[in-house]
């Protein structure tokens, strides 16, 4: 069963399970959803009760006006979140956050150390921000420039095909685009999800300098043959933030989210010591 919480005509539906005495807060990645969370349950159900939450423009939750250009802003994230904490009267927690997931958590890190208990990142985005990124869904004509992609996708096709033989980009960009950009139903979402977070930008320091105040141990896992999020990126993390992650790489690509990795995390559940420790 699913459950629900709103703030400022934002709405997230998550789902609980595991019985564990602590709580895990848990965000997902593009196209994925709550439900995928729970190929943790049989590992870490004993420890945790594992918090799902569904992304905007996944499972039911909802923005203002069903529109991804509605203004979610950072505030507005901390004032969900406080809710959902509320709803479940919750006072410490850890995070597990893959994908976008992580750039979520890394903004909540920003405001909410010192009620975190542990981070577990898995290929996490939000270590380093994409200029294109940012000019695509925070300029005008970036925006203008976005939109005539989703709905005249070929020319943007043809040059996906043309960086990827020219190696501009790596073969994971090139199939994420055709897998992504196939239908005008893939498309939207595309849109929808880059754009209803273009204001969700933390910076390295901004979280360092929360970190630092209130240390919080973060483990970061990587897959070794990822060309989207690469292990540079946590270094360069750690670099900017001023602050000590643990970075672990594993044999995989960029998808994390499956049952073999979970085996491969075990060690992370089983240690129990904190920072204060």
């Amino acid at each position: 069963m699913s459950l629900s919480i709103s703030a400022q005509g934002f709405s997230w539906e998550y789902i609980k399970f595991g019985k564990g005495p602590e709580i895990l807060f848990a965000f997902h990645g593009f196209d994925n959803d709550a439900n995928d969370f729970r190929i943790f349950e049989k590992a870490f159900g004993e420890r945790y009760t594992i918090v799902a939450v569904n992304l905007f423009f996944h499972g039911k939750s909802d923005t203002p006006t069903h529109h991804a250009e509605d203004e979610f802003t950072g505030e507005i994230l901390q004032d969900l979140f406080n809710r959902l904490l509320y709803a479940i009267s919750c006072e410490r927690f850890s995070f597990l956050g893959f994908s976008l997931g992580g750039r979520i958590i890394m903004e909540l890190t920003k405001h909410f150390a010192h009620r975190i208990d542990r981070i577990l990142l898995l290929a996490p985005d939000g270590l380093k921000i994409s200029p294109w990124y940012v000019f695509i869904t925070n300029s005008a004509f970036g925006k203008k420039l976005f939109k005539r992609i989703v709905y005249n996708p070929n020319r943007f096709l043809r040059l996906s095909k043309f960086f990827y033989k020219t190696g501009i980009i790596g073969e994971k960009q090139y199939l994420f685009a055709l897998a992504n950009f196939d239908t005008l139903e893939k498309r939207k979402k595309v849109f929808n999800v880059l754009m209803i977070f273009r204001n969700i930008l933390p910076k390295p320091e901004d979280v360092g300098t929360a970190l630092k105040k209130n240390p919080v141990p973060i483990d970061i896992y990587f897959g070794r043959r990822d060309t989207i999020i690469r292990e540079t990126f946590g270094k360069r993390f750690n670099k900017k933030s001023d602050y000590e992650t643990k970075i672990h790489l594993l044999d995989a690509g960029h998808n994390l989210m499956k049952d073999r990795i979970v085996e491969e995390l075990i060690p992370w559940l089983q240690d129990k010591k904190k920072v204060s420790e």
